[in-house]
């Protein structure tokens, strides 16, 4: 990637920023960050080659906050692909505060009995014809019963916690499961929800964001 589309990316960025009254400091932070990060972009920016170059920065910097330089890398990468559709996305819920979302209560830590226990609670029209795409998505699997059921009830589950955030975008589903991961004590749930919800996305942008480009 040539220096002038370098520079250009990084001050559309600089600027989106500034529009969204980031503070002076946040925003050297940032920029310090992304000028490092797109030097080991090799070639055209790609997924792949984005995230080889986020794992070359972290073993230069071993000292770096991993947390933080993930936001920095999803916040910047739209504006180094000029994907005009991800910047209005972004845009659309940046400076939301997850802390500021009043969730529904659910138990400290979520067993499968608690999950089943969630599952009885009703579904609008809309999110049952999610639920029934995604089941129809699953038989082409050819999964066990018991293994797709449990996939359903998980799906169930993270519509739940939609429900609460007042936007519906790729970025709210982002925080849905941001705030629902630490719930599960369970490694073996924790990792069938990453599963679930990975597939259920796919669904549920569909229906919800018409312009999502997969």
């Amino acid at each position: 990637m040539n220096q002038e589309a370098q520079e250009q990316a990084v001050n559309a960025y600089t600027k989106f920023l500034k529009s969204k009254q980031v503070d002076e400091a946040a925003i050297e932070m940032r920029v310090k960050y992304v000028n490092k990060l797109i030097v080991l972009v090799d070639g055209a920016p790609s997924r792949e080659s984005y995230s080889k170059a986020q794992q070359s920065l972290l073993k230069i910097e071993e000292d770096i906050d991993r947390q933080q330089q993930l936001n920095f890398s999803r916040e910047f990468y739209p504006f180094l692909t000029q994907d005009v559709k991800a910047i209005a996305r972004t845009s659309e819920t940046y400076g939301m505060d997850l802390q500021s979302i009043q969730f529904k209560s659910l138990p400290p830590t979520l067993s499968w009995s608690e999950i089943d226990a969630l599952n009885q609670e009703s579904l609008s029209p809309q999110e049952n014809i999610l639920i029934r795409d995604y089941s129809l998505d699953l038989q082409k699997q050819h999964l066990v019963e018991a293994d797709a059921q449990a996939k359903i009830k998980l799906a169930k589950l993270m519509l739940l916690r939609l429900r609460d955030i007042p936007i519906k975008n790729n970025i709210a589903y982002r925080m849905a499961v941001d705030v629902t991961l630490p719930l599960f004590s369970l490694e073996e749930i924790k990792q069938r929800f990453l599963e679930a919800i990975r597939e259920f996305f796919y669904i549920w942008i569909a229906k919800i964001d018409l312009n999502y480009a997969r």
